[in-house]
Parts: C-alpha cells; sequence; structure tokens
C-alpha cells in the first residue's frame, strides 16, 4: 500500500490525513467531557486551558485522553481558577 504516487508507478494518491488520520473531529470534546462532566475555568485561568487543550501531548493524542481529562479538572480545581 502506498499512499504518495512515484512518477514511475501506477499508485493512486491519497490524502495523508485522510488516509492515515480518520477521526471524527469533535471525537475529543466528547470523551472529555464525557469523562470529567462539565468544567468552569475562569477568565484568568483561560490561556492555561487553551495551552493545555491544544498544544500537549495528554490533549492531542487519542491514546492519552484520559491524562488529559485529570489534567482538566486539576486545573479546574486550582486556586488560580477558582477565585475570581
Amino acid at each position: 500500500m502506498c499512499y504518495f504516487k512515484a512518477a514511475n508507478t501506477s499508485c493512486p494518491i491519497f490524502s495523508l490525513s485522510t488516509a492515515v488520520f480518520p477521526r471524527d473531529l469533535r471525537k475529543k470534546e466528547k470523551f472529555l467531557k464525557h469523562i470529567t462532566g462539565p468544567l468552569y475555568f475562569s477568565p484568568k485561568c483561560r490561556k492555561h486551558v487553551y495551552r493545555l487543550y491544544h498544544h500537549t501531548r495528554d490533549c492531542t493524542i487519542p491514546a492519552y485522553f484520559k491524562r488529559c481529562a485529570r489534567l482538566l479538572t486539576r486545573l479546574a480545581g486550582s486556586p488560580q481558577c477558582t477565585e475570581g
């Protein structure tokens, strides 16, 4: 099976994102909401939540979504995010 068409082969061209990583784009959101329930973050804490949710390995790789849920829950209960 090939993912790119070579000049001298008859292999079809596949988009790498659709061929290798097909997934529901809302899968992460649904899974985390199911595990953690609704979470509230104060406006002071939004930057930390955004960085954690979008840029860490735990929240971008499906195998680590349980870790992500634990981190988000701990962040929601931290003193920095509960005040204000």
